[in-house]
């Protein structure tokens, strides 16, 4: 979210202000200052905006704009803050501008508690094996993956919105193992390969989806190898 800046010295520039005349506190109309947010003059003309003061939505974006570097000397309007309410929900909740959900905002709040291990759909891990697959097949490794965007917002869309961050690290996750098992494999059979180097033929033809999940093991907030395993591929992320 963008800074909310004082423009003050632009403002009076544009009307014809001089510093005389523009001293200390003074303000266009319908401008104020972020410190006189709370006052009884300030709330009457958010509430005429059809402005409810009271609501999440509205509580979130002053919050938000707080953190984002709006002190007390800085100026804004009421039209501003209408404008911004309209990327919440009534829970306070931010909704991303292109694709309508929640809870895909990481904030002071939520830190890094999100990366962790959940339950993602089989279906979000069977496109992702293959999207990995076919960036090694068709790009000798060397892309991230084609519709790897489209598979998280599918995936998005399948989860609750207070999940949808640890989904997405999740996936990530996966992601990671496809590709370090695909790479271990072809290395196997060509030590000195490299991303960008063709591919020895028919090298991936064995490795699924299952046989990679199959040799990991949660450890804290990723996977690694179980070391039971016996495989020779290095999957460790």
């Amino acid at each position: 979210m963008s800074n909310i800046t004082n423009y003050s010295f632009l403002f009076q520039s544009m009307f014809g202000g001089t510093k005389t005349s523009w001293g200390t506190g003074s303000t266009l109309p319908g401008v104020f200052l972020f410190s006189q947010l709370n006052s009884s003059s300030i709330q009457s003309q958010l509430k005429a905006a059809g402005i409810d003061t009271s609501s999440k939505q509205y509580k979130a974006v002053i919050q938000q704009m707080a953190k984002d570097g709006c002190t007390g000397s800085m100026f804004t309007n009421v039209q501003s803050i209408k404008n911004l309410m309209k990327n919440y929900n009534s829970r306070g909740e931010w909704v991303d501008p292109d694709t309508g959900l929640t809870g895909l905002l990481v904030t002071d709040e939520t830190g890094d508690s999100y990366k962790k291990i959940i339950d993602v759909p089989e279906r979000s891990k069977d496109k992702m094996f293959e999207a990995v697959k076919n960036n090694f097949l068709n790009n000798n490794g060397m892309g991230d993956g084609k519709g790897k965007t489209e598979i998280y917002m599918d995936m998005y869309k399948q989860m609750k919105s207070d999940d949808r961050l640890s989904a997405g690290w999740t996936l990530g996750q996966y992601h990671k193992a496809y590709a370090q098992a695909f790479k271990s494999a072809i290395k196997t059979v060509d030590p000195t390969w490299d991303y960008g180097k063709a591919i020895p033929s028919g090298v991936l033809d064995g490795i699924t989806r299952e046989s990679v999940e199959s040799q990991l093991v949660k450890s804290g907030n990723t996977f690694v190898k179980k070391p039971s395993s016996g495989s020779t591929l290095d999957i460790q992320i």
